[in-house]
């Protein structure tokens, strides 16, 4: 059975005439005829009564046009909904993502892009970068934001903005009382930073800057969790480097200072899979037009300052 023959049955039956339903599906009538007689013969019952000037339903002909209805009915809108997935308008996106992503991507873009799609749903994994590279590959996540930079020739990957590192201190701290840090002025101080496993990268250029300083990095304690960073400085025990975004959490006995350069920036990126197509690609270029677009105010700077054009690095 093909899905002409329910076509040419629901028109046979809503017009309980050949000649009318085949002029509505554009056939000639004995060509109709045939298609009804081959749809009878597959399904062994007699779907029509034929006599006199017309056609009538056969109580098997009743209860196979609702069933008929409900099939046209379903195939519509399976076409329909695989037509917007195509066109990114419906489905289900993966996301991979990293802190920052949670403080400074997702209040600016989540909200807005629901309301645009409101039939795309979303999941969410806090992972780190390296997790984020692996899952993208075993194609379970569709979207990552991670620290780049990482392989553009894997992956499409867009660099959305910077996230400089900033200086936490004990409010008793006498380095307190500047506006603004040097990474000299942190020389021999107790430092609580990330540790080395966590992010390789980061731990060495901190230990760059503070080697090009001709600085005493003493490191007392190391942290997997920001929170812990923050809560150990706020104890009075040392201070602390962390990205940027961290000054949202605001805590008694801690003070944030932006670090004059020399300092260095964590590069936040978007990236998915390349040829990715659909839902995927909506939210990819979304992200990226809108966070290119905003305005962003960090906790460390009242200045307004904006989001520079985001950079494609595809390949």
């Amino acid at each position: 059975m093909e899905l002409r023959h329910i076509r040419y049955f629901v028109a046979a039956a809503e017009e309980l005439n050949l000649r009318r339903a085949a002029a509505r599906l554009h056939i000639a009538q004995p060509a109709l005829s045939v298609q009804i007689h081959q749809l009878e013969t597959e399904i062994k019952a007699q779907l029509f009564s034929r006599g006199g000037r017309g056609i009538k339903l056969t109580e098997a002909g009743r209860v196979f046009l609702e069933q008929s209805r409900q099939i046209l009915n379903d195939v519509g809108r399976a076409v329909s909904q695989a037509q917007q997935a195509a066109n990114g308008e419906i489905g289900h996106i993966r996301i991979g993502h990293n802190g920052p992503a949670e403080l400074l991507v997702f209040p600016r873009i989540v909200p807005a892009f629901r309301k645009k799609w409101p039939q795309i749903h979303f999941s969410f994994e806090n992972l780190r970068t390296p997790q984020q590279i692996e899952r993208l590959r075993r194609d379970e996540i569709d979207i990552g934001f991670v620290w780049h930079p990482i392989p553009t020739d894997e992956f499409d990957v867009t660099e959305l903005f910077d996230v400089p590192l900033v200086a936490v201190l004990p409010t008793e701290n006498p380095l307190a009382k500047k506006a603004a840090l040097t990474i000299k002025d942190l020389s021999n101080e107790p430092l609580i930073i990330f540790p080395r496993a966590r992010d390789p990268e980061s731990f060495h250029e901190i230990e760059k800057l503070f080697l090009d300083a001709s600085a005493t990095m003493n490191v007392v304690y190391e942290f997997d969790l920001m929170l812990a960073v923050v809560n150990f400085v706020a104890m009075g025990i040392g201070c602390g480097l962390l990205p940027d975004y961290s000054s949202r959490m605001h805590m008694p006995g801690a003070v944030y200072r932006p670090l004059k350069p020399p300092h260095f920036a964590k590069k936040l990126a978007i990236v998915k899979a390349k040829g990715s197509s659909g839902v995927t690609d909506s939210f990819y270029k979304f992200a990226i037009e809108k966070l290119s677009g905003d305005d962003v105010k960090t906790d460390t700077d009242s200045r307004q300052k904006r989001i520079p054009k985001a950079r494609n690095t595809r390949r």
